[in-house]
């Protein structure tokens, strides 16, 4: 097909059928502007319009392709051959076009597929959940904690801190679940053997020491304030008819020899009076030295 001679064509046979270019186009349900396009020769007709552009413009199949017309001679056998391949072609690539789109959902749904595995497999691993990763001084440890729930198979979509611990040569790894409390800090001893990690549970905040060859954990809250409670803030009537008033210690730096901690404390007392100071904790011994108590 010469796009210039069909294009010629199709203006001469418009015109003298006084159709305007809107005219032929709103015929054909397309735009005006796809008929200026083929009356420049800037493009051909899409061959599914040609049998109805031929019949409009009361030219043959065969003149639209060849861009003129023929002698007034008995060419109808030609007309209907090329008519059976016109047909054959629009079949054939309407076909193809839903072999194409069979094909796209079969990748669309294998690439759904895949990411769908893929996303629950990574969901189950944990790894979006990342909070923190802390590794021990000496590299030989990793404490890496999450925002979801630990499950016998992994992470559940379940909102909770959870912390695994891993260990060079250790075959095992430490996996806890502290339920759900929000994450303040983990803080490892210089010989990388404890452990303090920071939860608050909305009105409590809790302290865990974890000491990685015993395989224990404890409650560092009320080791702390017996520590406390045997030191000279005893002698000023702090205590009240229920014990030591209820205190908030916070784990501000781990000594040099690994077993004592800077520890940050406030409480009120019976008159609702706050106090608030520093001292240091020896976790090996459990005594409190050192206190400093600040001026109010």
């Amino acid at each position: 097909m010469d796009n210039s001679k069909t294009g010629a064509l199709i203006r001469a046979r418009r015109k003298e059928l006084n159709l305007t270019q809107k005219e032929l186009a709103e015929r054909l349900h397309i735009t005006d502007r796809a008929v200026s396009k083929w009356e420049r020769g800037l493009c051909a007709p899409d061959i599914a319009l040609l049998e109805t552009l031929a019949e409009i413009l009361d030219v043959s199949v065969v003149e639209l392709l060849e861009g003129e017309r023929q002698e007034t001679e008995d060419r109808s056998g030609e007309e209907e051959r090329t008519r059976t391949v016109l047909r054959y072609s629009g079949e054939e690539i309407t076909r193809k076009v839903r072999r194409t789109r069979k094909t796209y959902r079969r990748i669309l749904l294998t690439v759904l597929t895949i990411l769908v595995i893929g996303g629950w497999k990574l969901c189950r691993s944990g790894l979006p959940f990342v909070i923190d990763r802390i590794p021990s001084p000496d590299g030989r440890a990793e404490a890496v904690v999450y925002s979801k729930e630990l499950d016998s198979g992994g992470f559940s979509l379940r909102d909770a801190t959870s912390l695994i611990v891993t260990q060079e040569g250790h075959d095992g790894t430490t996996r806890i679940t502290y339920g759900n409390a929000s994450y303040a800090g983990l803080w490892w001893s210089p010989d990388g053997r404890k452990y303090v990690i920071a939860l608050d549970y909305g009105e409590k905040d809790y302290l865990a020491l974890a000491w990685l060859d015993r395989h224990v954990e404890s409650n560092l809250n009320a080791y702390l304030s017996m520590g406390v409670e045997a030191t000279e803030l005893r002698k000023y009537g702090y205590i009240n008819e229920t014990g030591w008033p209820e205190t908030e210690y916070r784990v501000l730096q781990w000594g040099l020899d690994s077993a004592s901690m800077l520890i940050y404390y406030q409480f009120e007392d019976a008159a609702a009076t706050l106090h608030a100071g520093y001292f240091w904790y020896n976790c090996e011994t459990g005594t409190v030295h050192a206190i400093l108590e600040m001026e109010p």
